[in-house]
């Protein structure tokens, strides 16, 4: 009976010719659920867009999650020493640290202005990117919560490198 349901393993079976033309090798290959690459079954993550292949258990996403919270917690998992292996948990600090940065530096670019410039404009500003900021963190504490790797364009790509 079939489910519809497909396993992201699969057995590949190449023929491989040698001299005699008789060598047969047997190949397992994974299909990452998330992006569609195939790759070897011996790689625990994607070598296209970096989705671990091994579940993340509930500590890492627990302190995942964590990261997302203003600077603060996400600097002391950066330095804690057993985090410092976990690509998953470093990533997600890494790219909560870059986005609070960025959030803080326009916060305070907004009170600068909104004494200079008109400030019901500013204010305007200011209150649509706190929104914006608020829903981009319930989003991020979410994945990270049920063990996804959520890029945000430029601050995932930095904080890939940085982890």
């Amino acid at each position: 009976m079939d489910t519809g349901l497909s396993s992201p393993i699969s057995n590949d079976r190449s023929s491989e010719s040698s001299a005699d033309g008789s060598a047969e090798t047997t190949l397992a290959s994974v299909k990452c659920p998330y992006c569609g690459t195939v790759f070897s079954a011996d790689a625990a993550m994607c070598p296209h867009c970096g989705w671990a292949l091994t579940p993340v258990s509930a500590g890492e996403r627990a302190a995942a999650a964590a990261a997302y919270l203003p600077l603060v917690p996400a600097a002391v998992i950066l330095l804690l020493p057993a985090f410092r292996k976990n690509l998953f948990v470093r990533f997600h600090a890494w790219q909560s640290v870059t986005l609070w940065v960025v959030y803080f530096i326009l916060t305070g670019a907004t009170v600068f202005l909104s004494s200079v410039a008109s400030p019901m404009l500013v204010l305007l500003f200011g209150i649509l990117v706190s929104l914006a900021m608020l829903f981009l963190w319930i989003v991020l504490t979410l994945k990270s919560w049920q063990g996804e790797r959520f890029e945000i364009p430029l601050f995932g790509e930095l904080a890939a490198r940085l982890a």
